[in-house]
């Protein structure tokens, strides 16, 4: 499950391929309707997770000048990955200091389909885990990609995704749970009115 009712665990079971939308969905609303907003980035487990898929060994948690960084980026990237738009010049600046800001090298590494070609980054701590992020938004961009980015279609939620379908068709973070949630709500709305269509006509 992506994000179970209740308290939900550190580690996110939906992934995406890309890390800034991962970085994004680090804060999400409880897709069920509570209304709660749950934070991982304040879990230390989902930091280490999280800066381990960046290629970051951390075990401390973010200064207090770099946390407010990180949640600052977390919502400039939410925003401009639900406008779809390109970056004005002030902020492709500030994202093009924050790419330079750590070292960078190619590096051949084994993937799912073979050997990878990628991007190795200095152990800088939790500057190198930023600048990942902002290289996986630059990717995105980069590949035209991001014009396939969406927001869950079940209205509680605000899981982001990477619409890989073949006719991007696709409307749910997990089909299993938001798409399962809203189906049975449908189906309970129906039935309900089914029925009190049939008390008020007897």
């Amino acid at each position: 499950m992506a994000h179970p009712e209740g308290s939900p665990g550190p580690i996110p079971s939906t992934i995406s391929g890309y890390l800034c939308i991962d970085f994004v969905n680090s804060r999400f609303n409880d897709h069920a309707g509570s209304g709660h907003v749950h934070d991982r980035l304040e879990h230390p487990a989902w930091r280490q997770w999280f800066a381990a898929r960046c290629g970051v060994d951390l075990q401390t948690p973010p200064r207090a000048a770099i946390h407010w960084e990180l949640v600052a980026l977390r919502d400039q990237l939410r925003r401009l990955l639900e406008t779809r738009q390109p970056p004005d010049d002030t902020t492709l600046a500030a994202l093009n200091r924050i790419l330079a800001s750590v070292k960078w090298w190619p590096e051949l590494v084994p993937g799912s389909h073979g050997l990878e070609f990628r991007p190795r980054r200095s152990h800088q701590g939790w500057r190198a885990v930023i600048a990942a992020v902002v290289a996986s938004y630059a990717e995105l961009l980069a590949e035209g990609s991001i014009e396939r980015v969406r927001t869950c279609a079940n209205p509680h939620c605000s899981y982001m995704f990477h619409d890989d379908s073949r006719n991007s068709s696709r409307r749910w973070c997990d089909a299993t749970v938001c798409g399962n949630l809203l189906n049975v709500r449908r189906h309970r709305a129906r039935l309900s009115a089914a029925i009190s269509g049939g008390t008020d006509g007897a």
